[in-house]
């Protein structure tokens, strides 16, 4: 008999399956509901086709590079539970994603969910014991299951942007609560936030990391109606503390994903030193994704921002949660659907720069970029290999060198002579899987010219 809110259970399948191999999945579920049979396949939820779930099993695991670490840095657990949407329970989130082969998975579940009772997500807790319990559960699990996916305790949280409107900001590793109930529906009419960025970040907890949450993902019409839902302008991106941009969130073929892509590159052509995220912003989504499209009347569903599906890597050799913060507090990240690279810079002393430092360097100085690319079979090969350079004092970006193959691996340099203060970034594109295609950005190394 099932009587808890939550039931789970996780199906194994047999080991004489030949991997690589792509297979359907169709669950069945019988069950008696009030003395009455029933049966349900794939979902309860009308409306919504009723097709088989595809599941790749693969015979290697994602892209790796020796001292890199990858994982999905936003998505949503069953603490995220109000009148519309709600995740999976955080041990089945946690045992999804070290299936996949992640490293690590941050809980960032919105702050006017986080601040509900457990049993009611129309009221308010002054006691906070969703926020406090589901903090002790994410610790235990981490000591207790070392070998599996880390989880990094984190927060969605709601806050003002420079117009006043409701944004998101992905708030890690924090014991502090934050609340921010703006966009929860929970207060019709009154849509302030709490707080706005320059409050977060003055109060928030030391080895904690504050990222702008898919900064030009447009907003459906009615969140902007009914709850004051806004995106990242490029003023808001320059606040300063901010840690850095989740720029991918599914899919890359999104034109949401060019824009964001488009604000970050202007804010670090500003000087703005922000590194690259990619999350999923899963909601539950572990194969299919379902959403409310009119509440009380439809649904609807796509192949997008799937657990894992968007990825950040970061440059740690330890799934220790003060080795992550360190790194991503020196913007050693990258953002990746599929394949994964590195660019260092060597200066003529010899003195190699990392993604995320920055190098100091005389005028006319001759230097070396060293780039890598590593794809998988999974993935296909690594079509396109792009090196940005950006100028500050022109404001301009361009590709200084690009290659194209058929191979799996690459490892090249590049010499150029520095002139001008900027960055150096990398990109990379691959065929991707069935569902959405590949592509990896890095967090530029920055350059910067000696008086």
């Amino acid at each position: 008999m099932v009587n808890q809110l939550w039931f789970h259970l996780p199906l194994v399948l047999p080991d004489k399956i030949q991997r690589p191999a792509r297979i359907s999945i169709l669950p069945t579920l019988n069950f008696i509901l009030r003395g009455k049979a029933k049966r349900v396949t794939v979902d309860n939820y009308f409306g919504l086709t009723k097709k088989p779930l595809q599941t790749f099993l693969a015979n290697e695991s994602l892209p790796t590079q020796p001292g890199w670490i990858c994982g999905d840095v936003h998505l949503h657990t069953h603490l995220t539970s109000d009148q519309v949407e709600f995740g999976a329970p955080v041990e089945m989130t946690r045992h999804g994603a070290t299936v996949m082969g992640l490293d690590f998975v941050a809980t960032t579940d919105h702050s006017y969910d986080l601040d509900d009772y457990p049993t009611n997500y129309l009221k308010n807790d002054p006691a906070l014991e969703k926020w406090h319990e589901s903090r002790v559960q994410m610790r235990k699990l981490n000591q207790n299951q070392p070998e599996g996916c880390q989880l990094i305790p984190s927060e969605e949280i709601t806050i003002r942007n420079h117009g006043g409107h409701n944004v998101h900001l992905l708030h890690y590793n924090d014991p502090k609560f934050f609340p921010g109930s703006g966009d929860g529906a929970e207060r019709w009419l009154n849509t302030e936030s709490e707080h706005d960025l320059a409050s977060v970040l003055s109060e928030r907890s030391t080895s904690t990391i504050s990222v702008a949450a898919h900064p030009q993902y447009r907003v459906p019409f009615l969140h902007k109606l009914l709850i004051d839902r806004d995106e990242w302008s490029l003023d808001d991106l320059l606040g300063d503390g901010l840690n850095g941009a989740q720029v991918l969130s599914g899919t890359p073929e999104s034109a949401d994903f060019s824009r964001s892509r488009a604000v970050w590159i202007a804010a670090l052509l500003k000087g703005k030193k922000l590194a690259i995220y990619g999350g999923s912003d899963a909601h539950g989504n572990f194969n299919v994704f379902r959403q409310v499209k009119m509440p009380m009347i439809n649904l609807f569903q796509m192949d997008d921002q799937i657990l894992g599906q968007a990825r950040t890597i970061i440059a740690s050799n330890s799934t220790q949660m003060m080795d992550m913060m360190d790194a991503m507090a020196k913007r050693r990240t990258a953002a990746t659907t599929a394949p994964i690279g590195d660019i260092t810079l060597t200066l003529p002393t010899g003195e190699v720069v990392e993604i995320g430092d920055e190098a100091i360097c005389n005028s006319g100085d001759n230097i070396t970029l060293n780039i890598s690319g590593k794809s998988t079979t999974e993935f296909g090969p690594l079509i396109k290999i792009e090196l940005y350079q950006g100028v500050f004092e022109s404001q301009r970006e361009e590709v200084i060198w690009e290659s194209g193959s058929n191979k799996f691996e690459l490892q090249d340099s590049v010499r150029t002579e520095v002139t001008s203060a900027g960055y150096f970034r990398l990109e990379i594109k691959t065929p991707g899987n069935k569902r959405w295609p590949g592509i990896y950005l890095s967090t530029p190394i920055w350059v910067n010219l000696k008086p």
